[in-house]
């Protein structure tokens, strides 16, 4: 009986020691596929991050690029160019500041002298666009003398008159009047220093 018992503990310490040789060589070899694959598995980790963040840079991008940002608050005036379309030479849109509108009078070089800013002025509609008078007051004096651009119906008017831009900028109630109305012809009149016309 102690040869039996003696006998069953040599076959359990073989099995024990197998297992154990086993286990060891398990560990060797998951130790020697770490030490082998890790630095390359970090390798390709890496490049993979790397890859994704320049998928991500690239995809803001072109995010920006498809985003259309106004350089300024304003009144879409018109649309040139839809969604899917190329972009031709007159850009996406036509932008207007409205809440402030200004109206440009061509002044005879000759009465120049009498233009003041801060100077008030009227502003009546040519083709009867807006009933109204519209109220403001000279901003901007032009410095550049040139040819008339508004040519008059009468056939007794000076065509090669020689003129300088004045910009009005009509008052904020003037301005809400006529903010749907954009490159109007319009009838400007400037009033002299002494309130006399």
């Amino acid at each position: 009986m102690v040869r039996q018992q003696l006998r069953e503990a040599q076959a359990q310490l073989q099995r024990i020691q197998r297992a154990r040789r086993e286990q060891i060589a398990e560990a060797q070899a998951t130790l020697e596929r770490i030490r082998e694959v890790r630095p390359v598995d970090v390798e390709l980790a890496r490049a993979e991050v790397l890859r994704a963040q320049a998928a991500v840079t690239r995809a803001q991008a072109e995010l920006d690029l498809a985003i259309v940002r106004a350089p300024q608050d304003g009144q879409v005036l018109k649309i040139h160019t839809r969604a899917g379309e190329l972009v031709g030479d007159r850009g996406v849109i036509s932008l207007g500041q409205t809440q402030e509108m200004v109206a440009v009078a061509e002044v005879y070089e000759v009465d120049l002298s009498r233009v003041r800013l801060g100077q008030r002025a009227t502003v009546r509609s040519k083709n009867n666009a807006f009933a109204e008078v519209l109220r403001g007051e000279v901003m901007e004096v032009g410095l550049e003398i040139s040819k008339q651009d508004v040519l008059d119906t009468d056939p007794a008017a000076r065509f090669d008159a020689r003129v300088a831009e004045v910009k009005i900028l009509l008052d904020r109630d003037s301005s809400q009047k006529v903010a749907a109305l954009t490159n109007l012809t319009v009838e400007v009149e400037i009033e002299s220093v002494g309130g006399t016309r």
